[in-house]
Formats: structure tokens, sequence, C-alpha cells
């Protein structure tokens, strides 16, 4: 026994630490500039008036704080000296502090999501609930963390973490102002997107069959003028998400946030509540150590991909193209136009298909759905969809995206 422990002892070197660092540093500054190129790209775009209105959407800006963050991570990770020192203590915070905003964040986003879709809460209300909550919980778990001195250099590791000398201690620290955290962030944002695929799929399954049903039979004639509102708050985005596949497929994007975020932190937690119970004995431990600042190093780099193919993005610069098409005389907008004819189809299937529904349903109640509560705004919308425009259900997918 003897014989063989001095062979599996690991002892860590200046050159371990320069490597371990160096590796953190090359996988951090691609997703950094990728992600400052992606809110550089927010902000040209978001110049423009047209393709500004795209922007609006809850979803989106939580996007944007996230990224944010994301990008002060990566320099406050990339930053941080790997010796003791006042750097090294304030880097750790930083670094604990910023990951903190963006793990809350996108666990906003899973939460919003949930709430507008399923339970038809208004998510531009509960939006600086969002931020509150983020911003108060981030504080409360990093501010007495770093007054009491508990981030530091960690002489185990050769890192600046949590620097309590004792094992046990340390390892309380972590739990309670990081890793359940995270951990609860993750699984939050894990339940919030299966219970919205699941919503999805439910309400798929619900329209194909009430499509079925209303094709073998002939729906009863509308009057005309007559007006296409529901009183249920929940029942309309539900009809706007089961007609419209963009919906859809902007819902499906915006899950995968969660997606990464699952990956990412639990894998960083396991790794990291390992090196603290098991300790930092041999070359496998090292080893893991790698891997654990690979994962933190390409978070940056993850949330860049998402942000750059978010579905808010990618349509605000599909308008602008558009726009641009138009000043060039080359083609009428040719985007808004199938839009239009999607919208107006829309719309004709739900005075086919829900007849009962449009002739039982009460005058003023649509003005919780519809943005411009004036009666002159919504007559002018009712026009639109009795003659097939389909202006009233664009401006409800509208107002229903800019919740999510």
């Amino acid at each position: 026994m003897s014989d063989t422990t001095p062979q599996n002892a690991f002892t860590l070197t200046d050159a371990d630490i320069n490597l371990s660092a160096v590796l953190a540093l090359a996988c951090t500054i691609p997703g950094t500039c990728i992600s400052f190129l992606a809110l550089l790209a927010y902000s040209v775009v978001v110049c423009f008036k047209r393709s500004r209105a795209k922007l609006d959407r809850v979803s989106f800006r939580l996007m944007v704080y996230t990224l944010v963050f994301n990008i002060l991570f990566g320099i406050a990770y990339a930053a941080t000296p790997a010796s003791p020192g006042v750097l090294c203590n304030f880097g750790a915070f930083a670094v604990n502090f910023t990951l903190s905003f963006s793990t809350f964040f996108t666990t906003c986003i899973a939460l919003n999501l949930q709430l507008v879709l399923v339970h038809g809460v208004n998510g531009k209300k509960m939006e600086k609930y969002y931020i509150a909550a983020t911003t108060i919980l981030s504080i409360v778990l990093n501010v007495p963390t770093y007054a009491v001195h508990q981030f530091g250099y960690n002489e185990d590791t050769g890192t600046c973490w949590y620097s309590n000398t004792d094992p046990r201690l340390r390892l309380k620290w972590i739990i309670g102002t990081q890793s359940f955290w995270i951990i609860l962030a993750a699984t939050v944002e894990t339940i919030c997107s299966c219970v919205v695929l699941g919503w999805i799929y439910r309400f798929q399954r619900i329209t194909s069959i009430m499509i079925k049903v209303s094709t073998r039979t002939k729906p009863p004639q509308i009057k005309e003028k007559t007006r296409i509102r529901s009183s249920d708050n929940v029942f309309r985005p539900v009809m706007l998400v089961a007609r419209d596949k963009r919906y859809r497929r902007v819902v499906l994007r915006i899950a995968m946030y969660p997606i990464v975020s699952l990956i990412v932190n639990y894998t960083t937690v396991i790794l990291d509540l390992n090196m603290t119970v098991r300790g930092f004995h041999t070359q496998r431990d090292f080893n893991l150590l790698i891997l654990d600042l690979i994962f933190y190093g390409i978070r940056p780099l993850a949330y860049g991909v998402l942000a750059i193919t978010d579905p808010a993005f990618v349509n605000a610069v599909r308008e602008l193209r558009g726009t641009e098409v138009n000043r060039n005389g080359h083609r009428t907008n040719s985007e808004r136009t199938v839009t239009q004819l999607d919208f107006a189809s829309a719309v004709q299937s739900t005075a086919d298909g829900q007849g009962a529904v449009s002739q039982s349903s009460k005058e003023p109640t649509h003005s919780s759905i519809i943005p411009g509560n004036t009666e002159e705004s919504g007559e002018s919308r009712t026009e639109c969809v009795e003659s097939g425009g389909g202006s009233a259900h664009d401006e409800d997918l509208w107002k229903f995206e800019s919740q999510l």
C-alpha cells in the first residue's frame, strides 16, 4: 500500500495552474465575443422603428439581460488572475455574482412561457417581478459571502473561488450560496419547459380533432358584421398558437434556453461538488477540474449562439430586410403579404369553425387581449376581419407575442 500511494499522489504545479488558466481563457474569449456581437446586432436592429416592434417581447428582453450578464461573466472569468490577492477575491465574487444573474434570468424565460401560455398571465405585468426577484436573490447570495471573505484563492485547485480552508465549511458555503440555487433554477426551467411542450402537444391534438370534426359537418352560417372575439383571456392565446405554426416554432426555440442551461449548470455543479467532497489528489481530479473550467468557459458561447438565433431577433431582421427591399423599389413587402394571407386564412377558419362561440361572445371583453382599447380602433380591426384582411388577428398575435 505504501508503494502505490506515492505513485497515485498528485501535486499541483505552476505549470498545471497556468494550463488551466489558459484553457479557461481560450474557452471564454470566443463566447464572450459572440455574445458581444449578438448584443451589438440587437442594438443596430432596434434602431429601426419597423424591426423594433418585432423585439417587443418579454422573453427577448430577459434574453438581453442574460446576454449582458454572460458578457460580464466572461470578462470577469477571463480577467481573474490565478494567484492570491485582492483581484482574485473580487474576481471570484464577480464571477459568481454575474453567474447568478444569468442563471436566474434564463429561469424567468421558461417561467414566463408557462405563465403566459398555460395560465393566461400577462407577461408584461410580470416582467418587473422577474427583474426584482433576480436582483434580490443575486445580491443576497453573493454580497454577504464576499463581505465575510469566503471568496478568494483556493489552494487545493489553484483557482479563485470559495477559499475557506475547512472543506466542510467550504462545502456548506458552496451549497448554500451557489449549488443549491443553480440546481433549483435549472430544475424549474426544465419543469416549465416540459409543461409548455406538453401544453403545445395537447392543444395540437385537440385542434386537429376539432378540424376533423368541423369538416364533417357544415357549421351554422354567421351573419355579416359578426365580430370574431372571445371573452376568455386564456382561450384566445390558446387558439392563436394552435392555428399559427410560427408561434409553435417560437416557443420551441425559446425552450432551448433552459435545455442548454440544464446541461451546463448540472455539469458544473456536479463537478464542483465532486472536487469539494472528494478532494484534489489524483491526475483524474485535475482532469475533472479542467473539464469544469471548460464548461464554465463555454457558457457565454452557448448563450451567444442562442441569442443570434432568437426568434424575435430573426423576425426583426427579416422585417428590416423586407423594408429595405421596398425602399429599393424591387418588390412590394412580400414577407408582409404572405403573413397577411396566413392570418386571413386563420381568421376565415375561425369564422367557419367557431361560429357558435363568435355569436355568444361579448363585445368589449377583447380589450385585455387586443391593444389599443378604443372603440374606433376596435371597429377598424373588426372591419378588417370581416373583409378577410386579417389585421385584427395580426394584432392579436402581436399582443400575445409581446407577452412571451
